[in-house]
């Protein structure tokens, strides 16, 4: 039996942070039956033994009010559960009393979730015999179906607490120790992390963060090609940066810059401890006011971060204000029980938090949220964050709360070693998608590995595009680093977001609404994902497609002029895919689908009235005079394992350019996603004979 183990628990020693009580106290008082609680007893994963604990909800009430801080724990939890008619545990708990006192509650250890199936968990049941109501009364006034329970609230309640240990390093009351210790283990131990004698070159510029003891102020460097190592920071910039480098001032700041924002010497304050003399920092190691040398280095910029030792993120901050040893809330302390493996070799301790804590979401973040960040969780090679209630380690080999915890359970739903599992672009694409099997048995080694990168692609732009930006003109150089990297592992041409060598894939998406927001790109292709803001998910994300053979449109030609210094990887003019394909001219109407999905939204119809389909609208319907759709890709056999329902393009023809149309939707045509008598016919079968055409798409 495995217990989910931290490697460190360390608090703030900040002057600007409040200290966390101890998460690890030996004094919190037990009652009886808590101090015999047993894991083994428990049962774990399929065996699904239950540990009867209180007898009543009221039992562990009267045990929560004599002191026992594990009963309250549990009275917390249950009071979090909620029945799928909205009733709330708490609501039921509040009616417990002598005439109603509830059910017997039972506890079972489980490994949940996580990939190495360490325990991380105690599941906790509601049990007991419920008598059956009088069928006979319709109003039910004859009494409660449970007469334990009250009236109002007889669904079992049910919780969950997290459990966790301690092992392998030393706890310590420092978060400097916990960050130079996670720094000095991956410098030593991970070898797909990089080592400590890979001395890169330096960025152009640098802040030379001067001796450890901070006796001299940073000042600009130019580097000169000389190598070295050093940090980057990643941080929200808020709207507005106090301090940035332009032409006027880069003279000044190659001499002292004193006057870093909280932010900023935070960060250098990191950097200094932990032995690293040069940071980089984009607001003031990029000229602000020169277009030609933010191109020049945002071009770089990937490659910067993928060079440093270390990225210091300040996840917690919304502004270079705000600064990164955020003020701390005081956690309530955990509770420490004893454990004792069957067979006495192995004897210590598990922790249990009260699920009353605020867990810090990490999807909700200031820095989580923003797009060039993406780029930077990736691309680095480690990253030490600094939340609002704790630090974080991530690198390529693995992820570390400052807690111990591997992730939490109820309120947040990030797991941050499979993310980087699912997202690591440097990773072997057997962990990318360990899962990975509905591939056709005749494929090559190298064939599934595209496979399974084309999909780790697509998933990655639907995580990406969510994202916010403060200017749309960095919707592609935001990922431009993370595009040029993956690029090496697929040998594939890069353009407006998309893969030349799957473009017909890669041309389905949608939008996550009916339509989206206006095009914020001129200059983008109506077919790229990058013209428009919001969020996306791509046909292909449910499995890769590339490879298939029977697409139904072929894709002949690609057009394009580059128009800054990322080329093909950044914003590119004139784009042009020329297509062989079936168009069916089509109409739209909203109507209720009566389907599995129960849609309501835009259906497409031949002028025969025959349904193709669903619409997802790129832009409003009522902007184009007449539509088409373009039949992508015919379907494989059934939906499910190894194939795929058949999907389109709609699209609108340029008056002005002859066999020229414009990408305005995509098109769901998915069997029984419609009308019932849809479900033993294809749409695509409507296509059948319709002759195959040449046409450009802009």
């Amino acid at each position: 039996m495995a217990i989910a183990t931290s490697h460190m628990n360390a608090e703030s020693s900040y002057p600007r942070s409040t200290m966390r009580q101890s998460n690890h106290s030996s004094s919190r008082p037990l009652c009886g039956i808590c101090r015999e609680i047993s894991l083994d007893q428990m049962g774990v994963s399929d065996d699904r033994k239950m540990q009867r604990h209180q007898p009543t909800y009221l039992a562990l009430k009267q045990s929560m009010d004599h002191g026992c801080v594990l009963c309250r724990f549990i009275w917390h939890a249950l009071g979090q559960s909620n029945s799928r008619e909205g009733d709330r545990g708490s609501d039921a708990l509040a009616h417990v009393s002598e005439k109603y006192p509830g059910r017997e509650i039972s506890l079972v250890a489980w490994p949940g979730v996580t990939p190495t199936g360490y325990l991380d968990r105690i599941q906790i049941i509601t049990s007991g015999e419920i008598p059956d109501a009088d069928t006979d009364d319709e109003d039910g006034d004859d009494g409660p179906a449970d007469p334990s329970m009250h009236p109002d609230h007889q669904f079992a309640l049910s919780g969950v607490l997290d459990i966790f240990a301690y092992a392998g390093m030393k706890v310590s009351n420092d978060d400097f120790a916990f960050a130079t210790q996670c720094l000095q283990k991956c410098l030593s131990n991970h070898a797909g992390c990089g080592r400590r004698d890979e001395i890169p070159r330096l960025p152009t510029r640098v802040l030379d963060l001067g001796p450890f003891d901070g006796s001299r102020v940073p000042y600009l460097l130019h580097t000169a090609g000389r190598q070295g190592q050093y940090s980057a920071l990643s941080h929200c910039w808020g709207g507005h940066v106090p301090i940035t480098t332009t032409s006027d001032n880069i003279e000044e700041h190659t001499k002292a810059i004193s006057n870093l924002p909280p932010t900023f010497r935070d960060a250098a304050r990191i950097s200094r401890r932990l032995g690293i003399r040069y940071l980089w920092i984009d607001s003031l190691c990029i000229l602000q006011d020169s277009k030609e040398d933010w191109e020049k280095e945002s071009a770089m910029m990937g490659e910067i971060y993928k060079h440093s030792v270390l990225t210091i993120a300040a996840r917690a901050a919304r502004n270079a204000r705000d600064g990164c040893f955020i003020t701390r809330h005081r956690d309530v302390p955990a509770c420490r029980l004893e454990y004792r493996s069957p067979d006495n070799q192995l004897v210590g301790s598990i922790y249990v938090r009260d699920p009353t804590f605020e867990i810090e979401r990490l999807t909700q973040t200031p820095l989580d949220s923003r797009g060039w960040v993406l780029q930077e969780k990736l691309l680095s090679p480690r990253i030490l964050y600094y939340g609002a209630q704790q630090l974080y380690w991530e690198c390529r080999q693995t992820s570390i709360r400052q807690d111990g915890k591997y992730h939490y359970i109820q309120q947040d739903a990030v797991q941050p070693a499979m993310w980087k599992e699912r997202m690591d672009i440097f990773a072997p694409y057997q962990s990318v998608y360990p899962n990975f099997n509905r591939i056709p048995p005749d494929w090559t080694e190298a064939k599934h590995e595209l496979a399974a990168r084309m999909r780790q692609w697509y998933n990655l732009v639907a995580e990406y595009s969510g994202r916010q930006l403060s200017f749309h003109t960095d919707k592609l150089p935001a990922i431009a680093g993370i595009a040029k990297e993956w690029a090496k592992s697929v040998d594939l041409f890069y353009i407006a977001g998309l893969w030349r060598e799957d473009i017909l894939a890669g041309l389905l998406w949608y939008g996550r609404k009916t339509a989206m927001n206006p095009p914020a790109s001129s200059t983008l292709p109506s077919w790229s994902w990058a013209r428009y803001s919001g969020k996306v998910s791509f046909w292909a994300a449910r499995d890769s497609t590339f490879g298939f053979s029977d697409y139904s449109c072929e894709f002949v030609d690609l057009s394009f002029r580059a128009s800054g210094a990322l080329g093909n990887y950044g914003d590119v003019v004139g784009a042009k895919l020329e297509l062989r394909g079936r168009i069916l001219p089509v109409r739209h109407a909203t109507r209720i689908s009566l389907g599995k999905n129960f849609i309501v939204g835009p259906n497409i119809f031949g002028y025969g009235g025959e349904q193709i389909g669903v619409a997802t609208f790129d832009v409003p319907p009522s902007t184009f005079d007449a539509l088409f759709v373009l039949l992508v890709h015919a379907g494989v056999g059934n939906v499910g394992y190894g194939a795929y329902y058949a999907a389109g393009l709609l699209i609108s023809p340029v008056p002005t350019e002859q066999g020229t149309f414009m990408r305005v939707g995509y098109v769901n045509m998915e069997k029984g996603h419609g009308e019932g008598w849809w479900e033993t016919r294809s749409a695509a079968d409507y296509f059948e004979h319709i002759p195959t055409r040449t046409l450009f798409l802009i």
